[in-house]
Order: structure tokens, then sequence, then C-alpha cells
């Protein structure tokens, strides 16, 4: 990805990327002229009305790429963001139809042209184009498309939108940072101009617009202008404010799951002089801002146990038992998942518990955690599955849902100790770490078989400017001898002494950026692999690692085909010089070394340090976390302990969290890891290598 700088912005809470700069969405829109691009609305193709929503409150928008007048605009955001609120909105605002690929199934060469030959009522959409009216479309969506066809059909929809680009049409894209990336490429390929663009957070004024919006659609009767309840509600925000001190606070709390929390507790008329009492800063103890969040979301569990109270009074039932926290995560799970019900054992009588059963479905369809049939918002569902996680009250496909709406489900989940996690529950935290990343962050996810046949492992998310949030835990597979990867196939680094299987998909198995697997035996199911595209190249003399590493020492099964091949310096399946592979797979064939001369594995050692620091997530020196690199070298744990500390000694690393970052001082000797031509190599500066590499032998070795 093009590198940019960053820098905090005190008055809107957030960061600046890019060329330093943000934009209100307001700006954002005046960027563009009205586009006037009528025709036959239809579901899934047309200008959306200013009433299409039930309320929208502008975010702030932050610079990653940009240009004067692009014939495209990416518009990014994390899960849960408001991404689709805010391409509705754009629509309107600007008269320009508004594309919603979720409604449309057809993604394909024909699917753009077709579409817009449906909307304005004529076979020849090129001639209907015109240069000079800047007629665009907004295109929403973007990554339920990708998901659901082939790398062919998408790469002949990514250059579609470049066919018509000629003829003057011009589009603002939505979707998440890893989908647009690959969206990214594809354009630059077809030489059009990009800017891109990410939805951040809320600035502070427009935080207590949209409590007040979620508030009032709720509780149509809330008096959101009352001076107890703004004070009740500004108590809330800035309570998780303070938790969230740092860089990232106006971020977090500007957050919309976050921002639904705090308006749960102030609809159905609550006593808003108990919340400002208990929130403002002399009642709230110290905690983080998950923790805090957590405080509040329990608190509405309590709070929704007092409201029965009379209830079970009059049905003979002892209040303080009755619908409990757990009890009443446990009833929403089985009216909005399907779930059974919960154990209601101590109610003896059985009419006493059939009385407190019809009663109470009548009550919890008004749970301030959801709306009609469905959760109200993702931090209620995340909240909740964060409770049930052990409980396989979920099915396995609907937690990996859950993780893959928003980063919350492994906020919720992080904090627990101990931590010991299925298969399903790995792709699931997996998938929350992914839906989390926005163009500040750098996230990780590692595991590595240990001698009893688990595996420990981490996720890690930095972003920027904070401390890395970590969260260590212990994989137990349902087989001894095989993991099955059941998520993403993204910032991931696996160790396996066993068997790895992926599961396939049928219209092809995505896998990158940044996927590392080396196993004894690895297995791709399904009919073909298709590869994510990265944009980023290091430009201080050296090239990242190979987007997709696969190493395997005894087996490896490839699907036959794949309809979206990567470049050769993208892709390695590392075997040994015994393992023949077929076509299409044998150019991206390297052979496999196990075993290397103690000189070689130092050299190793500095060629993954050199391909694997980047400057992606922060700002400054380049770094990486520390387990993705002692899972991608050479040496064994106390080895590399050894050869990092030389390297810190040496002054050519330092240390910081989970995170190694490269000194600024050793980047005019930073060299290409891999033997490119026209690259740096490291003969090239051997004579500033040559004494680190003696510190590390010695560190190592002794010798």
């Amino acid at each position: 990805m093009p590198e940019g700088r960053s820098a905090y912005v005190a008055d809107t809470g957030g960061w600046e990327v890019g060329s330093g700069s943000t934009r209100t969405f307001d700006e954002f829109c005046e960027s563009f002229e009205i586009s006037s691009f009528r025709g036959n609305d239809t579901a899934a193709f047309g200008i959306p009305g200013r009433a299409a929503v039930d309320f929208f409150v502008p975010p702030v928008l932050v610079e990653k790429e940009n240009e004067e007048y692009p014939p495209v605009t990416l518009v990014s955001a994390r899960g849960a963001a408001g991404k689709s609120m805010a391409a509705v909105e754009i629509a309107a605002r600007l008269d320009a139809p508004l594309w919603r690929l979720e409604l449309d199934k057809a993604v394909s060469a024909t699917s753009l042209e077709y579409a817009l030959g449906q909307y304005l009522g004529s076979h020849d959409v090129r001639s209907r184009l015109d240069k000079d009216r800047h007629q665009f479309i907004v295109v929403d969506s973007l990554d339920e498309a990708r998901a659901r066809v082939s790398g062919v059909s998408w790469t002949e929809f990514i250059e579609s939108l470049g066919l018509l680009a000629e003829h003057g049409l011009r589009y603002v894209l939505f979707g998440r940072e890893r989908t647009l990336e690959d969206v990214w490429v594809g354009l630059c390929d077809l030489n059009l101009r990009v800017a891109w663009w990410e939805i951040s957070h809320f600035a502070a004024p427009q935080c207590a617009e949209y409590i007040d919006g979620v508030v009032q659609k709720r509780d149509p009767e809330a008096t959101c202008s009352s001076f107890e309840y703004r004070a009740a509600r500004d108590a809330l925000v800035a309570s998780l404010r303070s938790a969230a001190e740092g860089p990232h606070a106006g971020a977090f709390v500007g957050y919309p799951p976050v921002l639904d929390a705090v308006a749960a507790m102030l609809i159905k008329r609550p006593n808003l002089l108990s919340i400002r009492q208990q929130f403002e800063p002399d009642g709230l103890p110290a905690e983080g801002r998950i923790e805090l969040l957590q405080r509040i979301l329990g608190g509405l569990l309590e709070r929704d146990q007092t409201k029965i109270s009379s209830m079970a009074v009059e049905i003979g039932v002892d209040p303080k038992l009755t619908y409990r926290p757990h009890e009443q995560t446990r009833w929403l799970c089985h009216f909005l998942e399907g779930a059974d019900p919960p154990d209601l054992a101590y109610i003896a009588s059985a009419t006493a518990r059939q009385d407190y059963v019809k009663r109470i479905s009548t009550f919890a369809s008004e749970h301030p955690f959801r709306t009609e049939n469905k959760w109200a918002s993702p931090v209620f569902e995340s909240y909740v599955a964060s409770v049930e996680f052990d409980n396989s009250v979920f099915s396995p496909a609907r937690l990996v849902e859950i993780g893959d709406t928003s980063g919350l489900l492994l906020d919720f989940v992080g904090g627990q100790s101990d931590l010991l996690i299925t298969e399903t529950q790995f792709a699931a935290l997996h998938a929350s770490i992914i839906a989390s990343e926005s163009i500040r962050s750098m996230t990780n996810t590692s595991i590595k078989q240990e001698l009893d046949g688990t595996f420990d492992g981490m996720f890690a998310i930095d972003r920027g400017g904070e401390p890395a949030r970590v969260t260590n835990f212990k994989l137990i597979p349902d087989s001894a001898d095989v993991l099955e990867i059941l998520g993403p196939l993204a910032e991931l680094s696996v160790r396996s002494q066993g068997a790895v299987v992926i599961k396939g998909k049928p219209q092809g198995t995505v896998l990158g950026p940044d996927l590392f697997i080396h196993a004894g035996a690895v297995r791709f199911e399904g009919p073909a692999l298709e590869f994510a595209r990265r944009s980023e190249v290091d430009s201080a003399g050296g090239e990242s690692e190979p987007s997709v590493v696969i190493e395997a020492r005894d087996s490896l099964q490839l699907p036959p085909s794949s309809t979206q091949l990567p470049a050769t310096s993208e892709l390695e399946f590392r075997v040994s010089s015994e393992m023949k592979l077929h076509y299409p797979w044998f150019e991206y064939r390297v052979e496999l070394v196990d075993e290397e001369a103690p000189d070689k594995k130092v050299v190793r050692f500095l060629n993954k340090l050199m391909n694997l620091t980047r400057a992606h997530g922060h700002s400054g020196e380049r770094g990486t976390y520390i387990k993705k690199f002692e899972g991608r070298q050479p040496f064994p744990p106390a080895e590399f302990s050894a050869a990092l500390a030389a390297l810190v000694a040496a002054d050519v690393v330092r240390i910081e969290g989970e995170l190694i970052f490269l000194r600024n001082e050793w980047e005019r000797y930073r060299y290409s890891g891999k033997a490119l031509q026209g690259q740096r190599q490291l003969s090239d500066v051997i004579s500033a290598w040559g004494p680190v590499i003696y510190a590390i032998e010695q560190s190592v070795w002794g010798r």
C-alpha cells in the first residue's frame, strides 16, 4: 500500500493518514458535482430518497490516497462503521444511482453495463455517457460481491469499471479495506487515478447526535433535550473517552456500536440521575475501555432484571432468581438464534413456569439488545456471543459471521485469561481481528503446535500510536493430527507438525494477503484457489515476503486450477526436492531446506527481518510482530531469543511490547531478503552487517 505519515488531530479525536488530512462528510460530498444521473430505479440500482435511512450522522473521513477529480474514489470502513448508510446518503445528496451489490447477484464482465442499460433504458450505454456531465454511480457491498464470485468474474468486473470510465463514468466504491486494496491494485493496473478515504469515526458533536438519534428511534417519547438526559449522556461518553485515553480515544468512542451501547442505557426512561452519578469521574472505578463497555452492557442486563420484579412476585417466584443476566442472554439466543431456551429448574411449579414463559416471551421482545427479530447492534450480538462463547449456543457458521461483523468479539473475549479455544472459535476470533482493521492498523494472528499437539497462539493488533492489543490463547484442534482452518486466510502464520486442511469454497478459496503455513502435510480442498492482491511494495531497497508461502515437508494437495494466478513473486510452495507439483502450480515451486549450516541460518534470520518489517500500521520505524518473525525464521525458540538479544545489543532493532522495529539508522543498510535482480543484496552492505552476523553467532553458539 502507499505509505503515508500519521499525525494525531486533537480537535477531531482521530488520526490523519496519507497526506495528513481529514475531511468532514459534508466536505467530502462537496468535492463532487451533482450528478443528476437519472433513470429507471430498481431495488438494486437507483437513486435513493433522502429518507432512505431513519437518520444519518456524518462521520469523519481520513485520507489514505488523494487525487484531484479522480475517476474512482474508494471509501473503506472497518466492520459496522456505517459504510452502507454513508453510501445511501452520498448517492441521495449527489443525485447519483446507488448500486447495491448485495441485492444484485450478478457480478461479472457485463453486469455493470447490463444494470446501466436497464437503468437508462438503452442497449447502447456508452453513447449515453457524457464526460462533461460528471455522471457517476455509488457502489456498495463490494465485500459481499467478492465473496460469491470466482477470481475471473471479479477481475472482469473490475476491468468493466475501467472500460466505462473511459467514456466518462465515475465511481464511488464502498467496502472493507482488504477488498478495496484488491480493487485498488486492479484499477491501478488499468492506469486509472484513484482516491481513497476511510470512514473513521464520529467526532465529539456527532457522537451526541448519533446517540440522540438512536434513542429517539427506539423510544419516540424520549426527551433528548432535557438537562437530565444530556447530563447522563455526556457522563457516559466522557467515561468511555477517559477509559480509552490515548490517541485513539476519539476513534473508539466514535465507533457506532460503542455509541449503540450508550444509547441503550438511555432508552425507556431510566433513572438519568443515577446514570450520571454512576459514570461521573468521581464514581467511576479505574478500568480499560473494553472493561467499561462490558460493564455498561452488563448493567443493561441487570437493569432489565429489575423490571420484572412485580411479575415474579405475582406468580410466586423469587425476583432475585428470575431473569438474571445469563438467563436473558439465553432467551435472546433462543428468540434470535433458534437456540434452546434457558433452564428454568429454579421455578419448581410447572404452572408457574408455564405462566412465566408466556409472560417473559412478551417482555423479552422489548429487550434493549434486540429490535424486532434481530439484534439491535453488533455490540449486543458480540457481547452475548462472548458471554456464551464456551457453550455452543451459536452455530459455527453464525459464530464466524458474528466475528466478521466487527472487531468487538475479539475485544470482549480477549480479556479472558487462560483462553482455550476450538477451531471454530479460532475462526471467529480471527475473522473479528480482520474486521477491526483500518488504514492505521497492523494485525497478526500466529499459531504454533507444541509437543502435546495443542497450538499456542496470539492475536495482535496495533492501531498506531498506542500499545498493541494482544490476546494469547491455546487452540485445541478437533483431531490430534489434523488442524482445520475454517476462517480467513489472511494475516495468518501457522506452524504445525501434522496436517493442515483448508476448507474449500465453491467459487474458489481466497488466500492472502500475508498467509504463511508450515506443516508436515497441507491439503487445500475445493475446486480452485484464488489470491488476494497486495499493493504494498517496500520503497527502501527491499521487497516484502511473498503474500502467500506454503511449506509442506511430506505432502501438498492442491486444487486442479486457479482462475486468478498471482505473480511468481507473490506465491511460493516450498516442498522437498522429491515432491513434484502439477500445472499450474509448478512455476511457484521452491525447494524447502529444513536443515541449514549455522552461517546460512543467521543470514536467513536477517533476510526475514528485512522482508517482514514494514511501515504499514504505524508511523516512523518499520516493524513487525515478534511472534510472526519467530514463526518464519530458522532458529528454534532459545536460539531465536539469543539472536534477537544480539540485534538489540547491536542497536539494530528495538523492541516495544510485542513488536520489533528496525532502527532508523539502519534503514540505509536495508537490503532485499530475496535474490532479485536489481535489488540491493546483503553482499552490497556486508561491511555494515558483517559485525552483526558475528555478534549473532557469538550470542547463539558462543563462538
